[in-house]
């Protein structure tokens, strides 16, 4: 399980085996921030609307990156995101990319779900990505500093981008991945094309008898059976399966649908559990 943390009024979940390599890191929950309504309070999507059909303000989004970045001690103009579209495109970031996806002004033209920050570009620090309900994937190479952040909905898990963004990233040996906050198996019910999917990239590497550990089966009241996907451990065998060392590939136990806090809130947004209309939290990394 995750640790929980505090800055402030900001909430956040840290890994335990990253801070065991000193990785400097987040995943932020919904509290903290200064947006209002349904994207109280520390969204960062400008593209999400609300039940009326209405954007966060631009100024409210960059202030709650600048708070969750201060977690790891970078500036908004030294940090990047993508600029996410459900896709297994990785772009490994250059000096020319710094504040993209992060100052409203700047944002990237073409569509990416992952990226990679070598040790030695100077202009960024950080990365960042943004989910509510897809899986956050942070990667670290420990021998040379370069990281990742990964954004894998169902499409980008069955595409693979994790296990390519790792690979990306160097030896996998040599790879610790924190996996955050994402709907989990108790919430995330998918059509019967995501399980065949998952079963056709495991039967790929060799995994078919591994399927069904990433699935619950339940009757429904139409005497259906029912799939819930477990995205989270889907990425996790696929990560060690890969060649990333299991004791260094951590995962958050954490729902972004149903996880209440000690009041009874909403600890994080969730597409799923708000029927779309909710802001997106973010979860970031500092190279080493």
């Amino acid at each position: 399980m995750f640790r929980k943390n505090k800055l402030e009024e900001l909430v956040y979940y840290t890994s335990p085996v990253f801070e065991k390599y000193n990785i400097k890191h987040f995943f932020a929950s919904r509290f903290g921030g200064v947006s209002g309504g349904a994207f109280d309070s520390l969204n960062v999507s400008l593209a999400r609307k609300d039940e009326n059909g209405y954007t966060d303000a631009p100024e409210n989004v960059l202030e709650n990156y600048k708070r969750a970045l201060e977690i790891v001690g970078v500036n908004p103009e030294n940090a990047c995101a993508a600029r996410q579209v459900h896709s297994c495109d990785v772009k490994r970031v250059t000096n020319a990319d710094a504040g993209f996806g992060i100052i409203p002004e700047r944002q990237f033209e073409n569509g990416f779900d992952a990226t990679l920050l070598d040790k030695n570009t100077e202009n960024v620090d950080a990365l960042c990505v943004k989910t509510a309900d897809c899986v956050p994937i942070l990667l670290a190479n420990l021998k040379t500093g370069s990281v990742a952040a990964v954004h894998a909905g169902w499409r980008g898990t069955v595409s693979d981008i994790a296990v390519k963004s790792a690979k990306m990233l160097g030896d996998p040996c040599d790879i610790a991945a924190a996996i955050g906050p994402c709907i989990g198996m108790c919430c995330y019910q998918v059509g019967d094309e995501v399980y065949q999917a998952v079963k056709r990239l495991f039967a790929f590497y060799g995994m078919e008898n591994l399927v069904n550990n990433t699935f619950a089966f339940r009757a429904n009241c139409s005497a259906d059976t029912a799939k819930y996907a477990n995205l989270a451990e889907i990425n996790r065998l696929l990560l060690i399966n890969a060649g990333l060392k299991e004791q260094n590939v951590d995962v958050s136990g954490l729902c972004t649908c149903c996880a209440r806090d000690e009041h009874g809130r909403n600890i994080f947004f969730s597409h799923r559990g708000y029927g779309g209309h909710s802001g997106t939290f973010v979860s970031g990394i500092r190279k080493l």
